[in-house]
């Protein structure tokens, strides 16, 4: 299928009316591209098998089932800075000097913050029960060996803590049905515990070209080329484009145009593929078979 420029069509297809096959009846009009595009589209099918495989190894892949989160991220809430976790009540204005009553790292959880106190925390530890705000270490002063600290701020409630589930709440659909998979879409599976996703199998390609013109990169230099070879550039952009997508790509090479050996190319690439992709030999000419 082919299809002329708009500003020719008219005149193309009155052409095409009088363009015969030798020895058969004429060749239909040529058909609008959107109208050829429609067609195609209208074989096509989702693939229906399903594979696990390991969300390491699923960047490309199309998604077959939605994931949701059966987690909250944060599970719980956590200091987003390194500082010292207390309690409004405790900071009426800058300047207080409150002893530091524990320590809490990322990875462990912390007791209740006792009254009139204050708790070293860094960055992803849980907030201690009881605190209310988290003032960073650049706007406090250590005290007594660090026994104890000097808040230089008074800060506002909730300052620099991350809320459970303000990432992700429990039960969310956090991936689509059907997403094409990135690596942000990896990092979100991985954050809610999935090792591994139900995708799509790959599509499985036949990539050929068509044409006794073709010749390929390293089997000619390009000073000893025959009169009217052209290298095969086709098959190198065509199969790059279908590995980004994820494609499996089965490359038949250079077919010669011959009717029967175009055939016979036609029938071995339709028993393993969901897709044939041809280059060459599709206009009206003798030798487009």
């Amino acid at each position: 299928m082919s299809a002329a420029p708009d500003r020719s069509q008219a005149s193309s297809h009155s052409r095409a009316q009088h363009v015969g096959i030798p020895g058969g009846a004429p060749r239909a009009p040529l058909k609008p591209l959107d109208q050829a595009l429609a067609e195609l589209m209208a074989h096509v099918r989702p693939l229906s098998d399903v594979e696990q495989v390991a969300t390491f190894d699923a960047d490309g892949r199309v998604l077959a089932r939605e994931v949701v989160s059966g987690l909250q991220v944060p599970p719980q809430d956590n200091s987003s800075m390194d500082g010292y976790a207390l309690r409004l009540a405790d900071v009426p204005q800058a300047g207080v000097v409150l002893p530091v009553s524990q320590r809490i790292a990322a990875g462990s959880s912390g007791a209740s913050l006792l009254p009139g106190t204050t708790a070293r925390i860094f960055t992803g530890a849980p907030v201690p029960p009881g605190a209310d705000a988290i003032v960073m270490q650049e706007d406090c002063e250590p005290v007594g060996d660090g026994k104890a600290v000097r808040i230089n701020s008074v800060p506002p409630a909730g300052q620099w803590i991350r809320r459970a589930g303000e990432d992700v709440t429990r039960g969310a659909v956090v991936l689509s049905q059907g997403e094409r998979l990135s690596p942000a879409s990896l990092g979100l599976a991985a954050s809610i515990g999935m090792a591994q996703l139900s995708v799509r199998r790959k599509l499985r390609v036949a990539l050929f070209s068509t044409g006794d013109e073709l010749v390929m990169p390293g089997d000619v230099a390009p000073q000893d080329m025959r009169p009217g070879a052209i290298y095969n550039s086709n098959r190198f952009f065509l199969r790059a484009l279908l590995l980004r997508l994820g494609c499996e790509v089965t490359d038949l090479g250079i077919v010669p145009d011959k009717r029967e050996t175009t055939i016979a190319t036609l029938r071995e690439a339709t028993q393993a593929h969901d897709l044939v992709l041809t280059s060459g030999g599709v206009s009206v000419g003798e030798e487009d078979h």
